[in-house]
């Protein structure tokens, strides 16, 4: 029989929270038939059909597309700032910082700029989120006489973002061996899977597949550099109001 909780608290109306229904959810998160597994898989054979069927069939066997971006993007960033800092965005900031300062107001410069630093890595979250919504903009425009309206390419590009980010986690420990490597490795794994998307889901050749991928990495960087610019803003907004 099951304890009661303390008077202090409500009887229970609803199941209590247990050790086994956590449990549970992790294993539906993990399920072979219809979490991330099941997911990436069906990403890997066919992202066309995948989404196809997400979009327009069943959404039952796959995870949730915002899910799977809140799973993978702070595994990632742990990685990134925890694990492998010298792969990381921060670092390199950090290390053109230093080699671009000199005289005797370096140190005042470089506590300044490490707190900024610090506000960044606090809402880089929020930086590779706004990656997604950005991105839907320009696969929107691009593909615009597919008629798909902006959510359902919001969840393609969130499918895309959040298996290439569970992709580079996976890849992660490459950085061990070279982290110069890994990055380029990434970037045109990217790339590849990208064009390997677009003409899966959208039945374009392979020239032209690769030629959209090509635009679409150039927006990418694109928007890369006005989330930073976004995420900067705010940054300085909470530093100066703190």
């Amino acid at each position: 029989m099951e304890t009661r909780p303390h008077t202090n608290f409500p009887d229970p109306k609803i199941p209590r929270v247990s050790t086994k229904s956590m449990f549970n959810s992790v294993l539906a998160i993990l399920n072979l038939e219809r979490g991330i597994f099941y997911t990436s898989w069906e990403m890997i054979k066919s992202p066309g059909q995948a989404m196809n069927r997400y979009l327009f069939e069943d959404r039952s066997q796959f995870i949730d597309p915002l899910k799977l971006l809140v799973l993978t993007i702070p595994i990632y960033l742990f990685l990134m700032i925890n694990v492998f800092p010298e792969a990381s965005f921060f670092t390199g900031m950090e290390e053109g910082f230093n080699n671009n300062s000199e005289g005797d107001s370096l140190s005042e410069k470089s506590a300044q700029f490490k707190l900024f630093i610090e506000y960044l890595k606090r809402y880089s979250n929020f930086l590779l989120l706004l990656t997604v919504p950005i991105s839907a903009i320009w696969t929107y425009w691009l593909f615009k006489s597919y008629r798909l309206n902006y959510g359902e390419h919001l969840v393609l590009n969130a499918y895309l973002y959040g298996f290439l980010t569970l992709v580079s986690i996976i890849l992660a420990p490459l950085n061990f061996i070279s982290v110069t490597f890994t990055g380029y490795f990434l970037m045109i794994l990217s790339f590849l899977y990208q064009a390997y998307f677009i003409q899966s889901f959208f039945r374009k050749s392979w020239l032209k597949s690769t030629l959209y991928s090509i635009l679409l990495l150039a927006l990418s960087f694109f928007s890369s550099f006005v989330g930073l610019l976004v995420l900067v803003v705010i940054v300085v907004g909470f530093m100066l109001a703190g």
